[in-house]
């Protein structure tokens, strides 16, 4: 056979096993999930589980250390400050009632004000088939929490099996390691190992620091707003904290369930709502974020918001966490081949 021949021939064969390879592993999405997220969670534990076998202590306990630290953080989280979430959750389903009575007083004064001025019959009609649609988006996003909800329950026995399977990912990172290095050309292995050092500084930083950073935001604003007097502080700042991974729109989709419930109580309040918000990103922006992110994915503003909208309409919220890490990896991969192939780096 012509080698150009036997070259095409085999090129088609590989491409044709990764797409038969790739369809079967979305056939078995649901037993792959458990094993992917456990080498994710992994990859966040390994640095504290290096520094701990650097300095002496065996892998096992190690890894035992590790997982006694992020036991005591999570029972922190089930004492603390889930307890206080749930009791806020119930306080305010039971004030569901009063606050539809509000918004909808807010709505039909303000249909009253705007019933004043000489509107077009046609934008009229669009605005009131506007505010009649709200009650149903309301009840959608009800029923889409309680579906979440219900979805937890079925990866009950994946989250049970997830710490085991972490386990072995630590226990034999390195065994594992060497197996896929092995797999690489000889040619180009130590190039990629180059590669991926970089993007794994990125990715490192990137989640290690934005993590620390949320956090911070979160308990800043769940006791700014609970000095002020709003309710379901804890609640709020656990949305603010978990929304501040997001850049740029983080503060934003964390700001407005405070504002909003603020405004239920009083308009005062959200005068008062409003400066915590923006003291707490002021301190995040200008302090906390400059001391624990040495530096940034090597984004502009205009990429990051662009690949922030796109995440967002295709994946959701989703979408717009991991759009950044994505993006900083794919922008090494592409300036590594535009360098191979023109000869200069471009920054």
């Amino acid at each position: 056979m012509d080698p150009r021949l036997r070259k095409l021939v085999l090129f088609t064969l590989i491409i044709i096993g990764v797409i038969l390879f790739l369809l079967f592993l979305h056939q078995i999405k649901g037993i792959i999930m458990p094993f992917f997220m456990a080498a994710l969670l992994a990859y966040i534990l390994l640095p504290p589980v290096e520094f701990l076998v650097k300095h002496k202590v065996p892998m096992t306990y190690a890894i035992i250390s590790v997982y006694l630290a992020c036991t005591g953080f999570i029972m922190i989280l089930v004492l603390y400050i889930f307890p206080g979430i749930f009791s806020e959750l119930n306080r305010f389903a039971a004030d569901i009632p009063e606050y539809a009575q509000s918004i909808q007083k807010f709505l039909r004064d303000w249909q009253q004000t705007y019933t004043r001025f000489n509107i077009p019959e046609s934008i009229r009609q669009i605005i009131d088939e506007n505010l009649l649609s709200i009650e149903e988006k309301i009840i959608d996003i009800v029923r889409s929490g309680a579906a979440f909800i219900v979805g937890l329950f079925s990866y009950t026995f994946s989250l049970i099996i997830l710490p085991i399977l972490t386990y072995y990912f630590l226990k034999d990172h390195e065994i594992i390691t060497k197996k896929m290095v092995s797999f690489l050309p000889p040619k180009y292995r130590e190039e990629i190992l180059s590669l991926w050092s970089m993007i794994n500084v990125v990715l490192r930083r990137f989640i290690y620091g934005h993590l620390t950073v949320a956090v911070i935001v979160g308990v800043l604003t769940g006791i700014g707003l609970n000095l002020i007097g709003v309710k379901y502080a804890v609640t709020l700042g656990f949305i603010a904290g978990v929304a501040d991974i997001v850049p740029y729109f983080g503060p934003i989709i964390g700001a407005l369930p405070a504002v909003c419930l603020a405004l239920l109580q009083s308009k005062k309040l959200v005068l008062y709502t409003v400066l915590v918000m923006f003291i707490v990103q002021q301190l995040e922006s200008s302090v906390i974020s400059p001391k624990i992110i040495s530096g940034s994915v090597g984004l502009h503003p205009l990429i990051i918001i662009f690949v922030l909208l796109l995440g967002g309409s295709k994946f959701g919220v989703l979408g717009m966490l991991a759009a950044v890490p994505i993006t900083a990896v794919l922008r090494i991969l592409i300036n590594y081949f535009y360098q191979k192939a023109v000869g200069y780096r471009v920054d």
